[in-house]
């Protein structure tokens, strides 16, 4: 899974439950996704096809419908306060895009239709998207479905209106593009925490730490990449790992170290090549 647009119109209901599990911790394919949920490019996506596609990855659709601009809002803002991500659909029943947080009144919104995917939308805004209004009988509503898992989600995103901001910025294309490869490495060197958790470290901490020490020594031995460009790799890595609170526990340490050494190294090859040294 990464945070870039959908290529076809009709692939917005499998890109909206794509970002929707994601918050939850599970990284789909949204062609995947599509064929569970049977969209074509005739029809797209109806909600009967994304509810069928998110039972298969354990999860349900509850649906809420309001037909006031309040009451619609304290629903869609109550499911986000529970940790559900919400599917809403939008333009008229035309779209489908994914709100996973608010904060400060202030949504955001994960939207495949768009260049940067997400966005930050007031509740005017949002609202003007979100309204559905009956050609016949000219009575309004709002939709949403708040994707609920049926199983204990252990790492869980947070994405903050800071967070949100910092990945839509142009300098943080690659980050966007390539989530799920930062989150798969990670996921093998730290583990998320535990409410109960003692004798961990952050990831930012342990960066503070080595991070100095990483990146000198893996420039210097290959002796092409730069240490900004190995930088921004690890700080890549720690924005994904604050994002879903994954730390590194006392008895990793060394392993940590040794793993993000080696990620360097194997990305510094891979990019700029290396000779036989033996």
């Amino acid at each position: 899974m990464s945070f870039y647009p959908q290529p076809y119109k009709y692939q917005c209901g499998p890109f909206a439950l794509k970002y929707a599990l994601v918050m939850l911790g599970q990284f789909r394919h949204e062609k995947e996704i599509g064929k569970r949920a049977g969209s074509n490019w005739w029809y797209g996506t109806d909600e009967i096809g994304i509810a069928k596609a998110a039972r298969s990855y354990k999860c349900s659709m509850k649906y809420i419908k309001r037909q006031n601009t309040n009451d619609a809002v304290y629903a869609l803002t109550n499911q986000l306060k529970k940790g559900f991500p919400c599917i809403l659909s939008v333009d008229n029943w035309e779209h489908w895009f994914t709100v996973i947080n608010v904060q400060q009144n202030k949504f955001v919104v994960v939207d495949s239709a768009l260049d940067k995917v997400i966005a930050i939308y007031s509740e005017k805004q949002l609202l003007k998207r979100w309204i559905y209004t009956d050609e016949e009988t000219k009575e309004i509503s709002f939709d949403c479905y708040a994707v609920v898992p049926k199983y204990k989600v252990k790492t869980k995103a947070s994405f903050t209106l800071e967070k949100a901001r910092k990945v839509m910025h142009a300098r943080n294309k690659n980050l966007a593009e390539k989530w799920d490869t930062y989150f798969n490495d990670l996921i093998n060197i730290c583990r998320p925490q535990a409410p109960n958790s003692r004798r961990i470290i952050s990831f930012s901490e342990f960066l503070r730490r080595h991070e100095k020490l990483i990146v000198k020594e893996v420039a210097n031995w290959h002796g092409t990449p730069s240490y900004n460009e190995l930088t921004k790799i690890l700080s890549n890595l720690k924005f994904v790992a604050e994002v879903y609170d994954l730390v590194i526990y006392s008895e990793d340490r060394k392993k940590a170290l040794i793993d993000l050494a080696s990620l360097l190294m194997m990305y510094s090859c891979g990019k700029y090549g290396m000779d036989p040294i033996y």
